[in-house]
């Protein structure tokens, strides 16, 4: 159905603002990188980063409220703004890879230089952080919807989020300070659970992309991957129930992982 005048007219006076608004986060960002620049002093460098990143979620939350308003007055996705999200959603993880790393394969204490730089970000700051941007990625997911051409590049946006949970989490202090008398306590168990959760998350969403998409055992690795994160958690934390399921998981990827490239190494020894 063809639009309307009035429905055309409604959506560009609506999007004035929005666009107003996204100007002056260009100018924020212009400012932030040329004080950058400017500065010095190194050490500042992770702190211009994270102001960089909050003004892209703010750039990506008013994208979704653009789609939003489209739908209200249209009828239609604004399919444009929500791939300028979703590019934003990459450079905010990009980002926040520079300033807290992206290693998910070795110990759990890294990155340790890096977190040592950014100090006086708090855990509860931390925690905020990571459950508002996976709010964002979600509502972004959610407004592409269930049939959309970029169904299967979700799992990647997990797998780093989950990666980005994990760097961002001091696991030194959390041994060090787990007493109810710390006052971060209950801050730090919650950052904890929402690692384990979003790598748990990931985990199956690489194992449904390989069952109703790829059959690429890459998918499979990427699974195993995230639930190797889980183990070295588990092992550090004394977590035992949890450390056993997830090594009886990993295990079993890994056989079907074998089974499957053993069969496409040997094609006749299948049909046998």
């Amino acid at each position: 159905m063809a639009l309307t005048k009035e429905q055309t007219a409604t959506y560009i006076e609506n999007l004035k603002e929005f666009k107003a608004y996204i100007e002056e986060l260009k100018k924020d960002v212009s400012f932030y990188k040329f004080q950058m620049k400017k500065n010095t002093n190194k050490a500042m460098d992770p702190y211009y980063q994270l102001a960089l990143v909050l003004n892209s979620i703010k750039l990506i939350n008013t994208c979704i409220g653009i789609n939003e308003v489209s739908l209200i007055t249209r009828n239609l996705k604004a399919e444009d703004y929500l791939n300028t999200a979703r590019k934003e959603v990459y450079s905010v993880l990009s980002a926040m890879e520079k300033v807290v790393g992206n290693d998910h394969e070795n110990g759990l204490d890294e990155n340790r230089e890096l977190l040592d730089s950014i100090a006086e970000i708090n855990p509860l700051q931390r925690l905020h952080f990571l459950k508002s941007f996976r709010k964002t990625v979600n509502t972004l997911i959610d407004a592409y919807g269930q049939g959309s051409k970029w169904r299967w590049s979700w799992p990647e946006i997990y797998f780093k989020l989950a990666v980005l949970a994990k760097n961002f989490f001091d696991f030194r202090a959390f041994e060090r300070e787990n007493d109810l008398d710390n006052p971060y306590f209950y801050v730090r168990k919650e950052h904890y659970n929402l690692i384990v959760e979003l790598a748990n998350f990931t985990a199956q969403e690489y194992r449904t992309k390989f069952d109703l998409s790829t059959n690429d055992t890459g998918d499979l690795k990427k699974s195993v991957a995230m639930l190797e994160m889980n183990r070295k958690i588990f092992q550090i934390t004394g977590n035992r129930d949890d450390l056993d399921k997830t090594k009886t998981l990993i295990e079993s990827l890994n056989n079907k992982i074998d089974m499957i490239e053993n069969d496409k190494a040997n094609p006749k020894k299948k049909k046998k």
